[in-house]
């Protein structure tokens, strides 16, 4: 929908009128205001040149109420007002920490019949659970022996669903390191102020790197008051050979569960696709988008458009005059 924030502006198109009706006349020889090109207007004497002498005061005046008509509308304020949209008025952080060591590229899990790894299981659910977030702030810390940020807070879901497929196993090392993303995922969820901030942390693994200990990074959290809820992720243990070497597949259980309970949380254990989205849709139900919204229109501003027009019919004259002065010039040459 257009609009004018200002309408009232439109009371001063007729303050040039009133200017000229009320100030006294200039005096004899002098003049209001220096124009270059006003002696060649006025010295114009071919016959050739009589229609536009004898109608360019009008054609001065339709300009110049057009050019002050586009100014004042510029600063009237128009704009474009769009259909309303939903806003969360109490969105809260939750960032994802997702375990992307070595033994994450064992394929034992099932999507549509097809055996595939588990990082993949990963990828398809967390986008679907981002999804449905609409309204909070989401983040990602990527994990395998180094801990990193891989998205920060933010409300562009799609580009996280985007940045989650192009994630691949083994690029933050083979090892894991879950106290130094804890606390990493810590620190980013606290940068930004909001109503309430949550971890979600999936690990298939046993902390085997890092220089900050889970227990250290679960003692921190519970202090910052954020709810880490975590997911054991894999089947059975056992032990395999991975594309990265020999790897045990154990899950340290009570280390996650430990961190899930002192942080006011809950732990998950997901051995199969069906289970983890179950996990991530009973954290969605646990942490529920709150209903208390705001509407708000996208507003676009439009000034520049009358206020270029403006500039652009300012420059009229001088043109017409230039073309004039030229046109007369040939013809004098000419006799």
């Amino acid at each position: 929908m257009f609009q004018f924030v200002w309408p009232l502006v439109f009371c001063l198109l007729p303050l040039p009128y009133l200017i000229r009706a009320i100030l006294s006349p200039v005096q004899q020889g002098g003049y209001a205001l220096s124009i270059p090109f006003y002696k060649d207007l006025i010295n114009i004497k071919s016959t050739k040149h009589n229609v536009f002498k004898n109608n360019y005061a009008l054609f001065k005046l339709l300009f110049s109420f057009i050019i002050w008509f586009l100014i004042l509308s510029a600063a009237a304020r128009p704009q474009w007002a769009g259909e309303a949209e939903k806003i969360s008025s109490d969105a809260r952080n939750v960032m994802l920490v997702l375990d992307l060591s070595g033994s994450m590229a064992e394929p034992d899990f099932v999507i549509g019949n097809q055996q595939v790894r588990r990082w993949d299981a990963v990828r398809y659910v967390v986008s679907d659970f981002i999804e449905k977030r609409q309204g909070d702030r989401i983040g990602i810390i990527l994990f395998g022996e180094r801990a990193y940020q891989y998205a920060p807070l933010t409300f562009d879901l799609n580009t996280l669903s985007t940045l989650i497929s192009e994630a691949e196993v083994g690029m933050a090392g083979t090892q894991t390191a879950i106290g130094d993303a804890l606390g990493l995922a810590l620190k980013k969820s606290t940068d930004i102020p909001a109503s309430s901030k949550v971890i979600i942390l999936l690990s298939d693994g046993v902390s085997n790197a890092g220089t900050l200990t889970p227990e250290k990074a679960t003692e921190l959290c519970a202090k910052a008051g954020v709810k880490v809820y975590t997911i054991g992720i894999g089947s059975q243990s056992k032990d395999f050979i991975g594309f990265f070497g020999p790897r045990s597949e154990d899950i340290d259980e009570e280390s996650l569960r430990k961190i899930a309970t002192d942080t006011n949380a809950l732990y998950f254990r997901a051995k199969t696709t069906n289970e983890l989205k179950h996990v991530y849709d009973e954290i969605n139900k646990i942490e529920a988008i709150k209903n208390d919204d705001v509407y708000i229109k996208p507003i676009k501003e439009l000034f520049y458009y009358p206020l270029s027009i403006a500039l652009l019919l300012s420059l009229f004259p001088i043109l017409i005059t230039i073309l004039q002065n030229i046109k007369l010039q040939n013809g004098d040459a000419n006799e």
